[in-house]
């Protein structure tokens, strides 16, 4: 049984139905759920727009703790959960919340990208199966999400 539960989110649809199967797992294991977040990093490009670096990386950070706060809203009172919110590349900072705190899983949504788009674009799902070190839980997309392939 899992009992300290990392679930990594972003806006998609896919992330959402993460959230709802990690609440499942938290709920009938009576384990702690972590919710997560990583905003990206600030390209120095948006300076071409006119856009400030310290303005675009407020707007990202905002956007973070927009994704966390909605997340935290659908968490049933009977589930401990907590949020992190990261600013960087998302599998490099993930990875080093798991090792920092401890969890024995990560529930991550999936674009449904094909093998050669993922290779082209990368996947966060890759990245975190091949380096960590806990099981983890893939939801795939349904048909008719918005961010499905």
């Amino acid at each position: 049984m899992f009992l300290n539960i990392l679930v990594a989110l972003d806006a998609s649809a896919s992330a959402r139905r993460a959230l709802e199967q990690a609440v499942d797992l938290a709920r009938a294991g009576n384990a702690k759920l972590t919710l997560m977040t990583v905003a990206p990093p600030t390209s120095t490009y948006v300076t071409l727009a006119g856009v400030g670096l310290d303005t675009m990386t407020e707007e990202l950070d905002k956007w973070a703790k927009d994704v966390l706060d909605d997340a935290m809203r659908t968490i049933p009172d009977d589930v401990v959960a907590h949020t992190v919110q990261a600013r960087g590349h998302p599998g490099p900072k993930i990875l080093g919340e798991l090792e920092r705190g401890g969890y024995d899983l990560i529930v991550l949504g999936s674009r449904g990208r094909g093998r050669a788009q993922e290779g082209l674009l990368g996947s966060v799902n890759g990245y975190i199966h091949f380096h960590a070190k806990v099981p983890l839980l893939t939801v795939p997309p349904q048909d008719g999400d918005e961010d499905a392939a």
